[in-house]
């Protein structure tokens, strides 16, 4: 194979790109689990409120809604990837005959074609699935044009299909 350019690409990921892969994995949005919070709550408060002393029983599910809340917020500040680290960096992604060569400032991973047992898009990314809840995602920004962002993913789409992923030969 020939390093065409189409094989190749370089791009930053960004906090938007990372947000993109969360939401195409499949964990819920933050306004998911909020909602998901106040409905309980909600239920709660409906009970509490049916019985005898449910001022006091308010105020104290209030102040651990309250609790739960900053808890939850605080999780999810402290998860949050920092730019230059492993996550948000500068992405280098070859394809080759033998797979996709992944490198970054951090780390290097070299995935095998029947290690990847899908190619996924959006409008703005491409994803190489490895696994249920594991992608590498690609910004669509980081091609010259749409024509080079369809030949690499026609590409990828080739090599996956016929390397045949374990999950297939099972």
């Amino acid at each position: 194979m020939t390093d065409a350019p189409a094989k190749v690409v370089q791009f930053e990921l960004s906090l938007d790109d990372y947000h993109a892969m969360v939401k195409h994995v499949g964990a819920p949005p933050p306004s998911e689990r909020a909602l998901s919070l106040a409905a309980a709550c909600i239920a709660s408060f409906s009970l509490v409120a049916s019985g005898r002393d449910g001022r006091m029983a308010f105020a104290g599910m209030m102040a651990g809604i309250l609790l739960i809340l900053v808890k939850v917020s605080r999780a999810q500040r402290r998860l949050q990837p920092r730019p230059g680290r492993a996550v948000l960096c500068h992405y280098d992604v070859r394809f080759t005959e033998g797979g996709a060569h992944v490198h970054t400032p951090n780390w290097t991973c070299d995935v095998p074609w029947h290690g990847i047992f899908a190619v996924e898009e959006t409008v703005a990314h491409c994803f190489l699935r490895v696994d249920a809840a594991s992608v590498y995602t690609i910004p669509k920004r980081s091609f010259p044009n749409g024509e080079a962002v369809r030949e690499f993913v026609d590409f990828a789409r080739r090599c996956v299909a016929s390397a045949g992923s374990p999950e297939q030969s099972r």
